[in-house]
């Protein structure tokens, strides 16, 4: 059996320790430490030792049942992240605005590799439209409007890389075939937005237009998810496209430090 090299272990301290922050998710927001171990495959020790760590930093919070989540230190850092917060804080009061004037859920999404990050949304109170998201969510690119928006922007590589599949069909009107996918993706460009219908929840439908920095770049989608049944798009395009031309406009002046968010 080949051991690892000492300068170079199988698994580092650092991974070991991504691991276990990898460990939480949307659905496994408190996990006891047997769960983390599990998850992060860790044997039960070394999540411990680990675990400890990441608590005495902040990274991690522990409740009187002896269940850790996710530590108001690392949100704290995690906002510090120039893609996310200048557009994030931009585009919010448009969001809103745009919600008030549709009442539909009014998002913010931006590419990370190749799934979309939702950086922000805009609802009021429970609402069945955005129970698939919230800030902080990815979701497929293939599968949303804000998501074709951005991998029909997307560089060659990307696109090629997404296109090739395996792309899900989460309901019969995903574009889950590669050839059918680059199409719309080439309709995207020329049309300047994308529309998606019962996609990816068979409820809801969705308009996007692109949010672009000063040189042109595409740094985000702007989005709005509205019920399936009641879906107007001739009635949201303008809004929604008026939308992101402000939150455009907003982040110009920023313009050098917004043109990263589609790397």
């Amino acid at each position: 059996m080949t051991m690892p090299h000492p300068g170079n272990p199988e698994r580092s301290v650092v991974d070991r320790a991504l691991s276990v922050l990898g460990a939480f998710d949307r659905q496994n927001r408190t996990l006891t430490l047997s769960d983390i171990s599990r998850r992060s495959r860790l044997p039960l020790a070394t999540a411990h030792r680990i675990v400890n760590k990441l608590h005495g930093w902040g990274a991690l919070e522990r409740s009187d049942e002896g269940g850790y989540s996710i530590g108001l230190r690392l949100w704290e850092t995690g906002t510090l992240a120039p893609r996310c917060s200048p557009l994030a804080e931009a585009a919010q009061p448009h969001l809103m605005e745009l919600h008030a004037r549709t009442s539909a859920g009014a998002l913010l999404v931006i590419r990370d590799r190749v799934e979309g990050l939702c950086l922000s949304f805009a609802v009021n109170g429970p609402h069945a439209l955005m129970s698939w998201t919230e800030s902080g969510d990815r979701m497929p690119l293939h599968a949303c409007a804000t998501g074709l928006v951005l991998l029909a922007h997307a560089d060659e590589v990307v696109q090629n890389e997404v296109c090739a599949g395996p792309l899900r069909a989460y309901t019969p009107t995903t574009l889950a075939h590669g050839p059918t996918l680059r199409q719309a993706l080439a309709k995207i460009r020329r049309e300047g937005y994308a529309v998606t219908h019962r996609t990816p929840d068979p409820d809801c439908s969705a308009v996007a237009f692109p949010v672009r920095a000063a040189d042109g770049t595409v740094v985000a989608a702007v989005g709005v998810v509205a019920q399936a049944d009641t879906f107007r798009p001739a009635k949201l395009l303008p809004l929604v496209s008026a939308t992101a031309d402000a939150v455009s406009q907003h982040i110009r002046p920023a313009g050098r430090r917004t043109t990263g968010a589609t790397a």
